[in-house]
Formats: C-alpha cells, structure tokens, sequence
C-alpha cells in the first residue's frame, strides 16, 4: 500500500504535466494570425473602403514579417486612397520594390504618387518608368483594384506625355488606350482636351 501511494502523486504530475499538450489538439476552430492572414484582410477591408483598417491589418502583417512585399504595397495604396502624405505612400511603394521588384502593382502605386506630386518634369518621366516597369512585372499583381485593365496604365501614360508637352506621344497612347477599350474615360477627355488646346 505504502508503493501505492508514493506513486499516485507522480502519476498525477505527469498527468498534469501533459494536460497542454492534449487539451487543445483537436480543435479545429483556433483562428491563427498569420501574416498572409493579415495581408489578405488589409485587402478585404481596402476593397471594401475601409483604408484605415486596411493599414491595420497590412501592420500587422509587417509586424510579423517586415519583408511582406505586398502588405508595404498595401500601405501605399491605403495612404494613397486616405489622401495622406504623398511621401507616406511612396516610401511604402519603394520598399515593396526593393524587396519584390515584380510586383507590378507597387509599381503602379509608385507611377500614381509621382504623376500626382508633378513636383517637376522628373516626376513624369520617372512615372513613365514605373509604368513599364509594371507592365513587365508579374501580372498576377496587377489589376487587382484601382487600376481594372491595362488600358487604365497606358491612359496614365497618356496624361504623363501631355503633361511633358509631347502631344504626339500623348496621341499615340490615347490610340492605343481606344484599341484596347473605346469607352476609357481618361482617354476619351484627354482626346478632347488635345483637340481644344
């Protein structure tokens, strides 16, 4: 008796002990934060006008792996849609560059700020780049929001060449942007602004 009962307390330890390691196993409704969890809600949440929560949730996605490519593209876009600081958005689009220079996307976002900024003629010619960079890019980052065909990035192209006074090239954008879709919006007044000037 006396075994017995030196050995009902180690039992119970190890029992204890274990308890861990058995509890939770089969639970197959834990919700796990990880980032590509996080990225993919900062896109839900930027898709459905949320740009706040869309920067939380990219946040956290950097907080947990600061190389996440898409979730600095992510923060550029959302400051960019915020209409925060022009130099927010950029820094987020070149460090999405720097660690993934295919993400067409970024790209895209990067063109955007600098056609925006028009601090001077550079700004166009550096979106220009940016553009065909993005065209270059994996497409699988492209057109995902914002921008919904390639004919959007040559209207872009368009409106850089006009601001840079080459109307010629301006017009052979517009051309090309009204091949791919005829009713494009940007190309159509462009095209008249063209016309009246």
């Amino acid at each position: 008796m006396k075994n017995a009962i030196c050995s009902f307390p180690i039992l119970f330890l190890i029992i204890v002990a274990s308890l861990p390691h058995i509890s939770c196993s089969n639970d197959t409704n834990v919700e796990v934060s990880t980032p590509s969890n996080h990225l993919m809600e900062g896109w839900n949440a930027y898709d459905s006008g949320d740009f706040t929560q869309a920067i939380l949730n990219f946040e956290r996605a950097l907080n947990a792996n600061p190389e996440l490519a898409d979730a600095h593209n992510g923060v550029g876009w959302s400051n960019l849609s915020l209409g925060l600081p022009l130099s927010l958005a950029q820094e987020a689009f070149q460090t999405a560059i720097r660690i993934d220079a295919s993400n067409g996307d970024a790209w895209v976002g990067l063109a955007n700020v600098l056609y925006l900024r028009q601090k001077d003629r550079t700004d166009f010619e550096s979106a220009l780049l940016a553009i065909d960079n993005a065209l270059q890019g994996e497409k699988q980052f492209l057109y995902r929001h914002d921008y919904n065909a390639e004919s959007d990035l040559y209207a872009l192209k368009a409106c850089c060449y006009f601001y840079l006074g080459d109307i010629q090239k301006a017009n052979q954008e517009i051309e090309h942007v009204l091949r791919l879709d005829k009713e494009n919006k940007t190309a159509i007044l462009l095209q008249r602004l063209i016309k009246n000037h």
